[in-house]
């Protein structure tokens, strides 16, 4: 059943209403009509339901019947019929002209044709919205579709029969123009835009058939003259009722220059020195997805044994299995390390290689990769090593050169005991000639002097023989006053001769220091010993003062020695650790490097700095753990020949 129109009649004269109602009795199926008297009344009712006709009266006792057109508004809501029964042809015009939507003179005849006057009136009303709609939807779709080019991120230009019509603002940045003056009106010649044909010719299609718009690289030309790369595709449009073609295009120099640094970046990983492998990482498996061919050749394997074996090419040394393990888990929790291991390679050759993990970050990708990096440092470590024994025996060699130069006051303590042993032994013959009256508590006593002074020159003999032997370096610790103690006792005669005192000072509660005994006693002895050359005869100060506390460096705690003399000083401009350089008449100028070479194989630093008011200052540090000298120097791991 069709819905029934709504008609609201606003008539002040009753008997006019009842005219009105009666013309549409024959037809009351079709309308619903409801009845007001005033316009205030006649308001309130449109606003309680806007009704599909409103037939007035132009004369009412509150106002005009036309004031019920709203013709301030864009868009009327509802219609106005004006009904009157002293109308005129002017007042006819007027009342259409303000928005009526027809005018009807009240007569039996106007009363009776009202229901197909109202139906009409409705019709047109609707056509007329219809066609508003429908001009507004227009309006919008060539606003949207104007607003949709204009601030599109992709260039646009729209050409009826090959010239251009629009250019939207990217295209305009993209061509190089200043103003739509330099593109609008050119033809797409001008900018090496691909015509119909050319597109056909690229693409393989067949001319005048589109088919899905796709996107092709093309070079164009810019407003200078320059070339430029761009991503191009074309669509068929209407422009205003004509035939158009709409050009989508995107700069793509960036993408091209990026595609270009990519290939550069490829070949330099598969021409690198270094291996490099990339992994990518999946439920918690590790798959090498590529790798150079310096890192085949580093394990001496083949890519297919990669790609069916993985990580597990690199065949670590069983001592390295747990640091191998560690750079596994890095690698799975996507971590940064890096780490030395010995390897195996697939020939049964023993490498040392550095490997190094960074993960790969990349916001918009749904796997997680890492890159790892194989530096082969086996020449390196081979060369370390040679180094460190020629630093051995040069440092042995110095040592040997030092009890040289001590042996005359060595000799001498030597001597000391054994004398007293001579002595005491000559006591016990004297006492033994009387063998009736022997005095067993003084014979007693001078074997037990001989056991002493045999002891005491046995202690001398045994310490310079472990500081001149050739024994491989072993880390343990050791007290620090065992160390200054024992090199005091060694430059015992020099210091005696020299009429040197040694003041030492040690922090309370220090603790062991991790270090290769002999390495660093030699250290000490080649400070005290400089300290003492560098007191002259006419100095008064004969005092060299050794001090030791506990220090902090980088979140770790070291020991710290200072061997500080009252002599003339250094020059300010020599490197005193430079092999070479020596203040001393007669000196070598090793000493000093050596010692650095030692300390810093310790994983410590020393450094000289001049007094207060006179002399100089050697300072070092030494590590309290065993991980600060392996953490610093390898020397314990890379041993393994």
């Amino acid at each position: 059943m069709a819905k029934k129109l709504r008609l609201l009649i606003v008539e002040d004269d009753s008997a006019h209403a009842r005219l009105i109602m009666r013309g549409f009795r024959s037809e009351m199926e079709d309308f619903d009509l409801t009845t007001r008297f005033s316009l205030k009344d006649a308001r309130a009712a449109i606003e309680a339901e806007l009704p599909d006709l409103v037939i007035v009266d132009l004369s009412l006792p509150d106002g005009v019947g036309a004031d019920l057109i709203e013709s301030h508004l864009p868009m009327q809501r509802y219609p106005v019929m004006i009904i009157t029964s002293q109308g005129d042809e002017q007042t006819a015009v007027e009342m259409l002209k303000r928005g009526a939507i027809d005018y009807v003179v009240k007569s039996d005849g106007g009363f009776n044709d009202l229901p197909r006057l109202a139906k009409r009136s409705i019709r047109e009303w609707r056509l007329q919205c219809e066609k508003v709609e429908a001009e507004e939807a227009l309006r919008n779709s060539e606003q949207r579709y104007r607003a949709i080019i204009d601030h599109s991120p992709m260039s646009i230009v729209v050409a009826c029969q090959g010239r251009i019509v629009l250019a939207n603002g990217m295209a305009l940045t993209c061509l190089g123009a200043s103003s739509t003056v330099q593109v609008v009106g050119k033809t797409i010649e001008d900018f090496s835009i691909p015509d119909e044909d050319a597109l056909a010719k690229h693409t393989g299609e067949v001319v005048g058939v589109r088919s899905p718009a796709m996107m092709n690289e093309y070079v164009v030309r810019r407003v200078d003259g320059s070339l430029l790369d761009v991503e191009l595709m074309t669509t068929a449009v209407d422009y205003y009722g004509q035939e158009a073609t709409q050009y989508v295009f995107q700069d793509i120099t960036l993408r091209k220059e990026a595609e270009t640094e990519m290939r550069i970046r490829d070949r330099a990983i598969a021409s690198a020195s270094d291996g490099i492998f990339i992994v990518q990482l999946s439920q918690g498996k590790i798959y090498v997805v590529d790798c150079n061919k310096a890192f085949l050749e580093i394990l001496g394997c083949t890519r297919d044994s990669v790609r069916q074996e993985g990580l597990d090419v690199i065949r670590c040394d069983s001592r390295y299995e747990t640091r191998f393990h560690l750079i596994v888990n890095a690698i799975l929790r996507r971590q940064p390390v890096r780490d030395t291991i010995r390897i195996l390679t697939e020939k049964d050759e023993y490498r040392w290689v550095e490997i190094s993990i960074s993960p790969v970050h990349v916001s918009d990708s749904q796997s997680a990769h890492v890159v790892g990096v194989v530096h082969d440092i086996t020449e390196k470590v081979n060369a370390e090593e040679e180094i460190r024994k020629r630093n051995a025996e040069l440092a042995h060699f110095l040592r040997l050169t030092a009890m040289g130069e001590l042996v005359a006051g060595l000799a001498h303590e030597v001597n000391q005991p054994l004398y007293a042993i001579s002595n005491y032994a000559g006591t016990c013959e004297n006492l033994l000639k009387n063998p009736d009256n022997i005095d067993l508590p003084s014979v007693s006593q001078c074997v037990s002097r001989i056991g002493q002074q045999s002891r005491r020159a046995a202690e001398i003999i045994k310490r310079l023989r472990n500081y001149v032997s050739r024994a491989a370096p072993k880390v343990e610790s050791v007290p620090i006053a065992d160390l200054l103690n024992d090199s005091i006792a060694l430059l015992g005669p020099l210091l005696e001769e020299q009429a040197v005192e040694v003041k030492i000072d040690l922090a309370d509660s220090l603790p062991g220091v991790f270090v290769d005994k002999i390495q660093i006693e030699q250290v000490l002895t080649n400070l005290i010993s400089n300290a003492t050359d560098a007191i002259d005869d006419s100095n008064p100060q004969r005092v060299i003062e050794v001090e030791s506390h506990l220090v902090e460096s980088k979140g770790e705690s070291l020991v710290q020695v200072s061997v500080r003399d009252y002599g003339v000083g250094l020059p300010q401009d020599l490197d005193v650790f430079e092999a070479f350089q020596s203040t001393k008449e007669t000196g070598m100028g090793m000493g000093l490097s050596i010692s650095r070479t030692i300390i810093e194989s310790h994983g410590g630093k020393i450094w000289v700095e001049a007094a207060p008011t006179c002399g100089t200052i050697f300072s070092f540090t030494l590590p309290t753990t065993i991980q600060q000298v392996t953490g610093n120097a390898d020397e314990s791991d890379r041993v393994c020949h």
